[in-house]
């Protein structure tokens, strides 16, 4: 598949291509929330699910965290990936599989 060079170009394909009921993973929240709109299941790479409930405060912190960057403040970044994550990812999966 080839999409635009345009900024959120692949995401608006996969978005228009989603449909309800359709699992999706990414650790891109704005990506999430649109999924969540078309009713998919949205997963992140270490196994939280994105919900109606949760969206809201994720992208919220994603608003604080552009707004320190932009005043020259760093936020501490994400830790090195452990084995516990993997298991967790794996488990969360597996939930989701076994549901649908």
């Amino acid at each position: 598949m080839t999409f635009d060079k345009g900024p959120d170009s692949v995401d608006f394909a996969l978005v228009n291509r989603v449909h309800p009921g359709d699992l999706v993973i990414t650790q891109d929240y704005g990506l999430a929330s649109m999924c969540l709109a078309r009713r998919a299941r949205v997963l992140n790479q270490n196994g939280l699910e994105y919900t109606p409930e949760n969206i809201d405060d994720l992208l919220f912190r994603r608003h604080k965290n552009k707004k320190l960057l932009r005043a020259g403040k760093h936020p501490k970044g994400a830790s090195k990936r452990t084995k516990e994550q993997d298991i967790t990812y794996r488990n969360a999966l597996e939930r989701i599989l076994q549901s649908a």
